[in-house]
């Protein structure tokens, strides 16, 4: 029996169709189609119905469907053994981040390649959480601590926020300077769905029942409305203190600090590649320390129209 027909056929029974389970198998329908058809000529079984909600495990796909879950499971776990049979610290290593933090390790890419010439990166930028089961990543650097016994994690720094403006919007804005910057300034905020995010229940607190008058889904947007002048930021301070186009209005924001947690699956620990790349986040994080609490300085503010590249270069 292909295992490959099994993946397709957990794929079906989880997604309810061709496509959907095409998609997320990164394959073609036909593909998916013609798998699925070979799997139950050899069981001489039907194994869905195709009902107007979609395809539905039949009596027998029901019965096979806890038998392949166990296989997965059994599969799942040889890819990731695999990575530790290996003595030697190469290969790819998959990182997921959110975006705000991919940035700040873009910055660090470079030094990590020169010290870890055998050793891909992958960054797999997301608000979701990879599953590491399913080895979708073999790190994530993530605020919250997994509950799966399955996972460990540790503790790499932790980093927090402050209040920003570019210096043109500040200078037409007195009032960004003081309290009145929460009823008289534009802000640049999160949109519903993110809500939840610490940095915009804070702001949100503040602005009495008002809303941002910008709101966005992704870290780097926001960034970047802020330093074209749309309103004031709440920003993590990493991000805001290095970019000359912004001025910083307040000092770390005690109520945001938030901790950073490097996660993998126990099967990894033992992988050369893996546990190298984790060394090196780790130090890296304790190097950035200052950077990341807000107490490092904040870049020389850039001089009217001259070019980004080059202030950062000069500062």
């Amino acid at each position: 029996m292909n295992w490959d027909d099994l993946r397709v056929f957990l794929a079906v029974a989880r997604d309810g169709s061709l496509s959907a389970a095409a998609r997320n198998l990164r394959v073609t329908q036909p593909t998916v189609g013609r798998r699925l058809k070979g799997l139950e000529e050899s069981l001489h079984a039907r194994l869905f119905d195709r009902l107007p909600e979609g395809l539905v495990p039949t009596a027998a796909g029901t019965e096979l469907l806890p038998l392949a879950e166990a296989m997965e499971r059994t599969a799942l776990a040889v890819d990731r053994h695999q990575a530790a049979f290996t003595q030697d610290a190469r290969g790819v290593v998959r990182i997921s981040v959110w975006e705000t933090f991919a940035q700040f390790l873009t910055d660090h890419l470079t030094a990590l390649r020169s010290t870890l010439p055998d050793i891909e990166i992958e960054l797999s930028v997301t608000h979701v959480q990879a599953d590491l089961l399913r080895r979708e990543a073999d790190l994530l650097i993530r605020e919250c601590r997994p509950d799966n016994p399955s996972l460990i994690a540790r503790k790499i720094g932790s980093y927090t926020h402050a209040i920003y403006g570019a210096h043109d919007y500040v200078d037409a804005h007195p009032a960004a300077h003081g309290e009145a910057r929460y009823r008289e300034c534009a802000w640049v905020g999160y949109d519903e769905d993110h809500a939840y995010f610490q940095n915009q229940t804070w702001l949100l607190s503040r602005l009495e029942g008002r809303l941002p008058a910008i709101r966005v889904n992704n870290g780097i947007v926001l960034h970047e409305a802020v330093r074209k002048g749309a309103g004031l930021g709440v920003l993590p301070c990493f991000a805001g203190d290095k970019d000359p186009a912004l001025l910083r209005l307040s000092p770390p924001l005690d109520e945001i600090v938030r901790d950073l947690n490097l996660v993998m699956h126990r099967d990894l620990r033992r992988s050369p590649a893996v546990r190298a790349i984790g060394t090196a986040l780790a130090g890296i994080f304790k190097s950035e320390a200052a950077r990341l609490s807000g107490r490092a300085p904040q870049m020389p503010k850039i001089e009217s129209g001259a070019p980004l590249a080059r202030s950062l270069v000069s500062g």
